[in-house]
């Protein structure tokens, strides 16, 4: 795992009560992606998350107002069952991105009671951070993760 900076980065984690290769489905599998990665009354209303090295990290996230947002990227890493890092700094193939924002290093962690589930998200300057925290940063992600964990559990 890349250090932590405080300036730079943003860190969450839960312990999940399921297992990783139940987390790593519900990343994999679209159906089951749309119903955790947002908070409400934010929607999933199109992904394309191909698992793998170079594959496409795509998300289109329908806000209450019909507004959606876009995010294009790529999976840097992907380590069934184990670790999942992703970029908007580039796009699918590794080619590099036109906005970057963020790079995300999602680690699954097999524990007693399911899996503690880490994530360290990096920006590349200290507005960046700011501008993701003040966006709602902790409040959102810890959201997603307990929609993560209870959708989990319902597939164990």
């Amino acid at each position: 795992m890349p250090t932590f900076d405080p300036e730079l980065d943003l860190s969450i984690e839960r312990l999940i009560e399921a297992t990783p290769e139940t987390i790593w489905r519900c990343w994999h599998e679209p159906d089951l992606f749309k119903r955790w990665f947002t908070p409400p009354p934010v929607e999933v209303a199109e992904v394309d998350n191909d698992l793998q090295a170079g594959g496409r990290a795509f998300v289109v996230m329908k806000m209450p107002d019909g507004k959606t947002i876009p995010y294009e990227g790529c999976f840097v890493l992907a380590e069934p069952h184990k670790r999942l890092v992703y970029t908007d700094a580039l796009g699918p193939g590794f080619r590099p991105g036109a906005k970057p924002f963020m790079t995300a290093d999602v680690h699954l962690l097999p524990q007693e009671g399911g899996t503690l589930y880490k994530v360290h998200v990096m920006h590349a300057s200290p507005g960046g951070r700011a501008e993701h925290e003040a966006m709602g940063f902790h409040e959102g992600w810890t959201t997603t993760i307990a929609q993560l964990d209870d959708l989990a559990q319902s597939l164990e």
